[in-house]
């Protein structure tokens, strides 16, 4: 999976592209542990270009809120499509991750 990083002066936007499932979900784990590692730790995950998530894609999303939260930063989605939003909200996580307008970034 190609994951674009996009570093602001207060945030980075990754921009995956392509389905985020267990096949693929440790890439997104390294740029998300890159990011963190180099102290930039508020990170907008754009899922305009990902069609597709599953459980594991799920939980690493969340793992990825997790690590950010931890050193004081966090975690937050953009262009989030129907089905995932479904997803999000039938594991109830819909109210712990925040959803981002594109014109909010």
């Amino acid at each position: 999976m190609q994951v674009l990083e996009h570093i602001r002066s207060d945030y980075v936007v990754l921009e995956p592209h392509d389905e985020l499932t267990a096949d693929n979900e440790l890439e997104l784990k390294d740029v998300v542990r890159q990011q963190l590692d180099a102290g930039r730790v508020h990170l907008v995950l754009d899922l305009l270009h990902v069609p597709y998530v599953d459980s594991c894609g799920l939980g690493r999303i969340v793992q990825a809120y997790v690590s950010a939260q931890r050193l004081g930063g966090g975690l937050k989605l953009m262009n989030v499509n129907e089905r995932v939003k479904q997803l999000l909200t039938v594991t109830r996580l819909i109210s712990v991750l925040e959803i981002l307008q594109p014109v909010d970034v």
